[in-house]
């Protein structure tokens, strides 16, 4: 299988490399990652700058951009018109849950591939232990147990598969669960460098979920693997507005 991987935290992390590790034996590769960390990047575009690609190895390169540009340069330039089967992008270090989806580069990349119909999976670790390295090989283990059963061939067109892997030893995991995107109640606190003038994101923390049944974010806390499948179409489906609209008001 031809295979497209990127990230959103850079071409050197290990969440990539041990994603390189775990695809390399039976699969051909081709690896475009930015340069820079771009956590947080969304599906945003290095519109109003140059982006120099680097060669970094055996089908593997860097980019000066996002994630989403990372993926279009793969596609239009370096592959040069050989589609791959599958993109995946990852192994995030950090869960990609709830609200937290939106803007997460990681998950961009898999959707700017599911734009152009091919199959993507975006993959992240929770890290609830910041002193403790990322369970990377959990998560490379369930994805190589989610391609072993076909399941990526089964992800619709347009659609990413989002994977949450819980911090733990494989053999912990309580198993897989298809969960929706939760959305979280509350949102995780500034701090204040310069009172009222200078300001940075805290750090991550877990937070309340609205409705917690069924949501991704139950399901990692559980030890559950979560799986959801995200929609790269925003129409929201419904019923025609019964109501008139006419130029200028009524």
């Amino acid at each position: 299988m031809l295979i497209l991987i990127t990230n959103d935290d850079g071409y050197d992390q290990p969440g990539l490399l041990e994603l390189h590790r775990t695809l390399k034996r039976e699969h051909e590769l081709f690896s475009v990652a930015p340069l820079h960390h771009c956590s947080g990047a969304s599906q945003s575009l290095g519109l109003y700058s140059s982006m120099e690609l680097r060669a970094t190895g055996r089908n593997s390169w860097s980019l000066e951009g996002t994630p989403t540009d990372c993926v279009k340069i793969a596609l239009m330039e370096v592959m040069k018109g050989r589609r791959p089967d599958l993109v995946i992008s990852g192994i995030n270090p950090g869960a990609n849950l709830a609200n937290n989806i939106f803007y997460s580069g990681t998950v961009a990349a898999a959707t700017e591939a599911a734009l152009w119909d091919i199959p993507s999976i975006a993959v992240s670790v929770s890290v609830n232990s910041p002193e403790e390295p990322p369970a990377f090989r959990t998560a490379s283990r369930v994805l190589a147990e989610i391609m072993e059963h076909g399941l990526h061939q089964s992800i619709p067109h347009g659609a990413v598969l989002n994977v949450n892997v819980p911090e733990l030893e494989y053999e912990e995991l309580s198993g897989y669960r298809w969960t929706r995107m939760g959305r979280f109640a509350d949102d995780i606190a500034f701090r204040q460098l310069e009172p009222g003038r200078v300001f940075s994101y805290d750090r991550y923390c877990a937070l309340p979920v609205t409705d917690p049944s069924g949501s991704d974010v139950e399901a990692v806390e559980n030890g559950f693997v979560s799986l959801t499948l995200l929609n790269s179409d925003r129409t929201l489906p419904h019923d025609p507005v019964d109501t008139e609209l006419t130029r200028g008001g009524a």
